[in-house]
């Protein structure tokens, strides 16, 4: 009689053993697709910031260039501004190099 009880209480355990198996499996795939999931999102936010960050830079451009006046003499002066600013830029490349 013992034995029987030993027996039923194996098998309960073999299928409880198999049903926790399959679970453990199912959740590692599960696993599995979430990181997979996981790194196309990080991906993704990534290259939203990037875009995020080129728009910032293209809408400074505009807000600057449309904040120039259409006065020649104006423009001209602060074309001479940028050319003076790049030499500066250049002397310094120039000393940081030698």
């Amino acid at each position: 009689m013992a034995s029987m009880e030993l027996k039923d209480k194996l098998k309960t355990v073999a299928r409880k053993l198999a049903i926790l198996r399959k679970r453990y499996l199912a959740l590692q795939t599960e696993n599995k697709e979430l990181k997979r999931d996981i790194e196309c999102k990080e991906l993704e936010i990534a290259k939203l910031e990037k875009e995020v960050s080129q728009l910032r830079i293209d809408n400074e451009f505009l807000r600057v260039a449309h904040s120039v006046p259409a006065n020649p003499e104006v423009v001209a002066g602060y074309k001479k501004q940028v050319a003076k600013m790049v030499r500066d830029i250049d002397r310094c490349i120039k000393q940081l190099n030698a």
